[in-house]
C-alpha cells in the first residue's frame, strides 16, 4: 500500500492538557502490554490472533482483552475510538512478534533507530518507515516487527507507539527526527569503529 494520511474529521493532534487525564502513560502502557503478552497465562491463541492483525483486519477479541487490562480501552478526546483501537492493534501486533513467555525484545534502553541499525535494517527501508503514515505505517511496522524478531534484536517499543500515535504535526516531526538521530548516530559510530 502507498503512504496514506492519518487525518480523520474527528482527529486532532493531542495537547499536553489532553495527556493529563487519568489513563496510564503511553510508555507505561507499552511495558504493561509487553508483560501481559509475554505472560505464561496469556494464551497462545490470543498471541497468534494479535500477530494476524493487519490493516484490513485490525480488530480481534485479543485486542480488547489487552486494552482493558492495561487501561487503554477508551480513546481520549483527540482521536476517534476506531482509530485509537486501530493504532493499538498495530502496536500489539508488533509486540506479539517480539514478546512471548521467556523472551522479550522490548527494552526501554534500546532506542528504535539504534535497534534497527544494529539489526541491519537498510537505509532505504528506514527512510520509507519514517515517511509512512496511516495504513502504510501499519504495513511497515509489521515488517519491522518480523525483522527484529528474526534477528532477536531488542528495541524500545514505546518509540514505535509514539510513531503510531503522533503521525502529524510538530510532535510527529520531533519523534521521527529523534529516531533518525539514533539510527544515523549508530551508523556513524559503527563506521568510526571500522576505520580505526
Amino acid at each position: 500500500m502507498s503512504e496514506t494520511t492519518d487525518a480523520t474529521p474527528t482527529e486532532t493532534t493531542p495537547s499536553a492538557e489532553e495527556h493529563a487525564d487519568e489513563r496510564p502513560s503511553l510508555n507505561a502502557s507499552v511495558g504493561s502490554a509487553a508483560a501481559l503478552i509475554g505472560a505464561e497465562h496469556f494464551g497462545n491463541g490470543d498471541r497468534a490472533a494479535l500477530r494476524r492483525i493487519s490493516p484490513e483486519a485490525p480488530f480481534t477479541p485479543a485486542l480488547w482483552k489487552v486494552l482493558h487490562q492495561i487501561g487503554q480501552h477508551d480513546a481520549p478526546d483527540w482521536i476517534s475510538q476506531k482509530e485509537w483501537e486501530r493504532r493499538w492493534a498495530t502496536l500489539l501486533m508488533g509486540l506479539a512478534f517480539c514478546v512471548e513467555p521467556g523472551r522479550t525484545l522490548h527494552e526501554y534502553d534500546v532506542p528504535l533507530g539504534r535497534a534497527l541499525f544494529a539489526a541491519g535494517w537498510s537505509e532505504l527501508r528506514f527512510v520509507r518507515l519514517l515517511r509512512s503514515t496511516g495504513e502504510g505505517l501499519d504495513v511497515e511496522l509489521r515488517r519491522v516487527a518480523q525483522y527484529l524478531d528474526s534477528k532477536a534484536q531488542p528495541a524500545n517499543w514505546a518509540d514505535v507507539a509514539r510513531l503510531l500515535f503522533y503521525q502529524s504535526g510538530d510532535t510527529a516531526d520531533d519523534i521521527r527526527l529523534s529516531i533518525a538521530r539514533d539510527y544515523y548516530g549508530a551508523r556513524y559510530a559503527a563506521e568510526q569503529e571500522q576505520s580505526e
